[in-house]
């Protein structure tokens, strides 16, 4: 008989850990030109990569009178430069297989190629020409004017934009935070000019405000030699910074009676990504978890087990109420934590039906949503907090699946810390979190704290103000 260990044995000793495999990932790589350009890149092997600028110059640096600028410039920069027509560079990147693509953020703009590794040379050069070399004609812009409005129709036909649009703009109402990415319509029509956009570009397209990033299939020393012949000439003056953001609270609502349900967001003012509770607030998002009546009743997070007790425990109904008729009004309510370099919304958006069929109202759902987010301020139990440590690492490398979203978290990290934390070390630091962590930073922005509410569709029946403020400090346990 033999007396071999068993195969679990053998797999423990041969097979690395998993924290072990993570420290030998490659590290990103970092340089930079003397005009205070800088060079990120992560080799994940293969042979294709994403290779883009990243750049802060989004919504927030703009004022009432130039909003929907930075979006503008998106548009402008591929409708031709000096050497390229916009025909020219659509078929230059089906030539070569590649992808070209961009967008404009509340803090960033960002320009990326993903392409073989052999058109690494060629994807910096055009994403150079069209960042400095751009005509921006006044014809083109003007041309412009109907895609662009186009494009904000689209986007106001998607709710969830126009809500977060609107708690954004109650939350930061007097800075550049609260303003619309796209920006308003008078300003697409008739406002934004050739030379505001240029003002835009000389102030905010500067060295030390921009970053080249790349991941995949990418040569680090390549990318700098790159970086310093397209980029080694712009200026190397420091950045406008943004107008300072102070948070105001309050309240948007928007009456729209014909739709089919009500959508509510309520947030808590909270530190941005660079602060030290950072980590922490993306914990407690990640524990409010998500719910959705679609998908079942998994009881992976705080909401969905606090859903699935109220309105389908057959002894315990609607809010500790026994429910006859059994209905969950709830379509779905997400948490989110929504994180700028200094300041962040943590709270959740939900999607109720309207009016009070079942004997329920929004006041209950609302209560029912606050219960929750205020409940952690004062406990959690050990396995809902194993369960979010969990889950934050697995959403973690889900984020980091593929080149274009490697490339992305570089860059703005670049330009958020200066540097690209290893995920080895982010792992290590979520493993030294404790309950009393969370627990005290959730206290400190959650509890008896001013919120601010988005709500669109039939508001008849949402609480005014004060009742969500009542919310925050008392809690049923």
């Amino acid at each position: 008989m033999s007396n071999a260990p068993p195969l679990s044995a053998i797999l423990k000793h041969a097979v690395p850990s998993f924290h072990a495999s993570l420290k030998n990932v490659i590290p990103a790589q970092q340089s930079k030109l003397a005009n205070g350009f800088r060079i990120a890149s992560q080799f994940l092997g293969g042979e294709t990569c994403t290779v883009g600028v990243w750049t802060n110059a989004g919504s927030r640096y703009e004022n009432k009178q130039n909003n929907g600028v930075a979006h503008f410039l998106e548009h402008l920069n591929f409708k031709g430069t000096a050497k390229r027509s916009r025909r020219d560079i659509e078929y230059g990147m089906e030539k070569i297989g590649a992808h070209l693509n961009a967008y404009t953020s509340r803090e960033q703009t960002c320009y990326f190629i993903k392409c073989f590794q052999k058109d690494v040379a060629d994807s910096v050069e055009i994403l150079s020409d069209i960042l400095l070399n751009s005509k921006r004609t006044a014809e083109d812009l003007e041309a412009e004017r109907r895609t662009i409005l186009e494009e904000k129709e689209n986007v106001e036909a998607r709710i969830d934009e126009v809500l977060m649009d609107h708690l954004h703009s109650a939350a930061f109402e007097l800075s550049g935070m609260g303003l619309s990415i796209l920006g308003p319509s008078e300003n697409i029509e008739k406002t934004i000019t050739k030379p505001m956009v240029d003002s835009f570009v000389s102030t905010y397209y500067v060295g030390p405000n921009m970053v080249l990033v790349g991941a995949g299939a990418v040569d680090h020393n390549q990318l700098s030699d790159l970086a310093a012949k397209h980029f080694g000439g712009l200026a190397g003056t420091a950045p406008k910074a943004p107008a300072q953001t102070r948070y105001m609270g309050g309240e948007k609502r928007e009456t729209n009676e014909l739709l089919p349900s009500t959508h509510l967001a309520i947030a808590f003012n909270t530190p941005g990504i660079t602060h030290p509770h950072a980590l922490k607030l993306k914990f407690i998002e990640q524990l409010l978890g998500n719910y959705s009546r679609d998908k079942g009743e998994a009881a992976y997070s705080c909401f969905t087990r606090a859903v699935v007790a109220e309105f389908y425990d057959p002894h315990v109904g609607k809010f500790r109420i026994k429910n006859q008729a059994g209905h969950n009004p709830i379509h779905s309510i997400q948490s989110f934590w929504t994180p700028y370099s200094d300041c962040g919304l943590l709270g959740f958006y939900a999607i109720v039906e309207n009016g009070k069929p079942y004997t329920h109202d929004l006041d209950a759902v609302i209560a029912f949503g606050m219960r929750e987010i205020v409940r952690i301020t004062q406990t959690l139990s050990d396995e809902e907090f194993q369960r979010a440590k969990n889950q934050l690492k697995v959403q973690t490398l889900l984020h980091l699946d593929g080149t274009t979203n490697v490339a992305d978290d570089i860059g703005r990290q670049v330009l958020y810390f200066g540097n690209r934390v290893p995920i080895a070390t982010l792992f290590e630091q979520i493993d030294g979190l404790t309950k009393q962590d969370i627990i005290g930073v959730a206290h400190e922005y959650i509890y008896d704290k001013d919120p601010v509410v988005a709500a669109i569709g039939d508001l008849r029946n949402v609480p005014e103000y004060d009742v969500v403020r009542r919310c925050t400090f008392w809690n049923t346990l």
